[in-house]
């Protein structure tokens, strides 16, 4: 095959563009410090980043859910831990009113027993980033709220509702607003005709009526005298509160006593409550461990598609440079001098 001059210098000016090129590339990539700026300079790898990409932005949102999951559950067990102390204390209070001997300190105790009543439902409302703590699924008003006297949950006396089967009822309806409030926490998100299933995302509410009780219960106790007495007492903090303060303003003694034994296990649902937040606290605090560690996983495989390595890069450049070099010495030697040469 001939070899002729034009054959010669349309090859070396190809050889010599194709170098050229490479030691721009080189230079761009330690300008960016990235492997490639466009997906058609590496399909493969620009593939493989993208869905990277994908993830770490799911793996960020779900850790934002976690953190606000976390943020309010530690708000709902402040809160009860707050309501936790005010009946303990008006348990130490009751006891000190049973074994005292001035009557008229009853009274003290029983106005008292009136003003924590209130400081109940101002926790019973509590907020985190506009949202009712302990309201279920209601956001828009407070969910506890007294009228006439007598508390009610979304629009339903506490004292009218029962459970059954994990679901609260009051005169054999649904209590409004009543259900759990679940997030997406990265376990498999299943919704089946517009229901969550539980076992796929986080419970992250905590149930008002659970943490104060409902319902009533019949309890039995014997006067000073030995008559027994058989009587309907309420479940619910607030209102068993109020049935302790009127038997102090009656001087009923023998119910108080009665009423203070059953408000030990109002306290004793509310520590179980507690418990349980406290359980689901610590779940999130190692999903979090989990889902940071997947963070950094992903990062670093991030940074090995797109990103360089400063000094490989360099390494890479220099040789890039040699090779321009050596391409433009070698085409002073193989191509022929031109008439301007010869002129100049």
């Amino acid at each position: 095959m001939r070899v002729t001059n034009n054959m010669m210098t349309r090859n070396y000016l190809n050889n010599l563009n194709n170098n050229l090129s490479l030691l721009n590339e080189s230079g761009e990539r330690l300008q960016t410090g990235r492997n490639f700026t466009k997906m058609s300079q590496n399909v493969s790898d620009g593939t493989r980043a993208l869905n990277v990409r994908t993830q770490m932005y799911k793996n960020e949102q779900i850790q934002d859910n976690v953190k606000k999951c976390g943020e309010s559950l530690s708000v709902a067990e402040t809160n009860m831990m707050s309501l936790e102390d005010i009946l303990n204390s008006v348990h130490e209070q009751t006891v000190r009113a049973l074994n005292g001997t001035m009557e008229s300190a009853s009274e003290i105790y029983a106005i008292n027993f009136d003003s924590l009543k209130n400081q109940i439902v101002e926790f019973a409302n509590c907020k985190y980033n506009d949202t009712y703590i302990l309201g279920g699924t209601n956001n828009q008003s407070p969910p506890f709220e007294v009228k006439d006297g007598e508390l009610y949950y979304n629009g339903v006396n506490v004292n009218d509702v029962e459970k059954t089967d994990g679901v609260f009822y009051a005169n054999g309806e649904k209590v409004p607003y009543s259900d759990s409030v679940y997030m997406d926490i990265g376990i498999g998100l299943n919704v089946k005709n517009g229901v969550v299933d539980p076992r796929s995302a986080f419970n992250m509410s905590v149930s008002g009526l659970d943490a104060l009780g409902y319902g009533t219960s019949e309890i039995t106790y014997q006067d000073r005298n030995g008559e027994d007495h058989t009587i309907e007492v309420p479940n619910n903090a607030y209102e068993l509160l109020d049935e302790m303060s009127n038997a102090l303003h009656d001087k009923d003694f023998d119910k108080l006593g009665a009423l203070n034994d059953h408000l030990r296990k109002t306290v004793d649902d509310l520590v179980t409550e507690i418990a349980d937040v406290g359980v689901r606290t610590n779940y999130l605090e190692n999903h979090t461990g989990r889902l940071e560690d997947e963070e950094f996983y992903m990062t670093d495989i991030q940074s090995d598609l797109e990103y360089i390595e400063d000094t490989d890069e360099l390494i890479n450049q220099k040789m890039r440079e040699y090779s321009w070099l050596l391409t433009l010495q070698y085409g002073g030697k193989i191509l022929p001098q031109s008439l301007m040469d010869y002129v100049q």
